[in-house]
């Protein structure tokens, strides 16, 4: 087995994030609140090009899937489930019964059959995507690059890269772009999951009201003194203590929260969000935003390191061989979280001094349905490499010192990351 590797976080002084925060982003648009729900937003950026005197000859890429159905039928049943069974039992409250009528039909009309799998938004959002990529880093694609696509074996990521590289297509026919799903590229591209060869296994306690975090905190704790589950659940049955033999007030809080943030990825247009109050929404998206943190973000996890142990290997392999590249790679949020964060984006890399401040550094609808981050290198005559990070179509600030604008020393970072 290979050794296991350790991360170095990109930590440089106390670059601070400018701007708005979680709180007003939120409120400014409240579907932020649903987190790796979000979507992806298509706006206006800018495009800095290279230095003078450097060409552009690689291009690194990762992709979450785009916009799904929640994951499966349980995350249906452990919502809508409990409320069917509550209308039938007669449980209900006037706004309870209000909620099972808007909640089963939007079922029907939209979902059932669907779990996992990606929506007709999330194809489109891709496409889309690939053709922004292609007119931002034109004089790259007309050297006819190698392209080589990979996705995880799962099949929503698989008809993301499918959406993706048809986009190329449609921009530029002559393309040539080979793309494959296979186990083989797991270690790259999903490092943890389980079908993964070469996975390391790093011990932790099991179920996520176990897990502490770095700063000791209980997960069960960080919650309760945030939302009071039962007040929620109060206005939609008759009696809280209907949903005890159903897991409890708290679980089906968390699952109706899914199922209706998840809902602005489906293309309906039905609403749902008017079943909590703005603040509970806030905390809510708190609570999810920690769950993230933990799972993805140094130094709470470094299970994915070996995607940015990748990122670096296939970058200086790319340049190395003189002929321009592209690699796209077509995952989940886990894994792009970990890769902003290792790479210190936008203020990611930062560690808060307790988990209460997990929320003003780091943010998980930063990585919405069909999230996108890639890497642009050049290279000038004297073999300098320099690289710039785009991160959901805008160009990131990296806790290095900038050569030009948005670009950077790619030997600087190397040297900032001990992989």
């Amino acid at each position: 087995m290979r050794r296991i590797l350790t991360i170095l976080v990109l930590l440089l002084g106390t670059l601070a994030l400018q701007g708005q925060s979680a709180r007003e982003l939120i409120q400014e648009d409240v579907l932020r609140a649903g987190g790796v729900y979000y979507m992806y937003q298509f706006k206006e950026h800018k495009v800095t090009p290279p230095p003078a005197g450097y060409t552009p000859v690689y291009l690194s890429h990762y992709g979450r899937h785009g916009a799904r159905y929640l994951l499966n039928d349980t995350q249906y049943e452990r919502s809508l489930g409990v409320l069917k069974a509550a209308h039938e039992a007669g449980a209900l409250t006037p706004e309870g019964e209000s909620l099972w009528r808007e909640a089963s039909a939007y079922f029907e009309e939209t979902c059932r059959y669907k779990a996992g799998n990606l929506t007709p938004l999330g194809w489109e959002q891709h496409y889309r995507i690939a053709q922004e990529i292609y007119r931002d880093n034109r004089k790259l694609f007309r050297k006819r690059p190698v392209i080589t696509a990979g996705a995880t074996q799962v099949p929503r990521c698989i008809v993301s890269m499918t959406a993706f590289c048809q986009g190329l297509l449609k921009a530029d026919p002559k393309l040539d772009i080979y793309a494959a799903a296979s186990t083989a590229e797991l270690d790259e591209i999903n490092p943890h999951a389980e079908e993964n060869p070469f996975r390391r296994t790093v011990p932790m306690e099991e179920g996520r009201y176990k897990r502490t975090d770095p700063w000791g905190t209980n997960l069960k704790t960080f919650i309760d003194k945030r939302i009071d589950h039962n007040a929620i659940c109060a206005r939609i049955f008759k009696d809280p203590e209907f949903t005890k033999p159903y897991r409890g007030t708290r679980s089906f809080v968390t699952d109706l929260y899914d199922l209706v943030f998840n809902m602005q990825c489906t293309g309906t247009t039905r609403s749902l969000v008017e079943v909590f109050n703005p603040e509970e929404i806030y905390k809510l998206w708190e609570i999810n935003n920690y769950i993230h943190y933990m799972e993805a973000a140094p130094p709470a996890t470094v299970r994915d390191l070996p995607a940015l142990k990748h990122f670096i290997d296939d970058a200086d392999s790319a340049i190395a061989s003189g002929k321009p590249a592209v690699r796209l790679r077509f995952g989940h949020d886990t894994v792009f979280l970990f890769l902003v964060s290792a790479f210190g984006a936008d203020g990611f890399g930062l560690v808060p001094d307790s988990a209460d401040g997990i929320s003003e550094h780091w943010w998980n609808f930063r990585s919405p349905m069909a999230a996108t981050m890639y890497l642009v290198f050049c290279r000038n005559k004297k073999g300098d490499v320099l690289f710039k990070m785009v991160l959901n179509g805008d160009e990131a600030r990296l806790p290095l010192t900038p050569v030009s604008g948005p670009w950077y020393s790619w030997a600087e970072c190397k040297n900032k990351l001990s992989i």
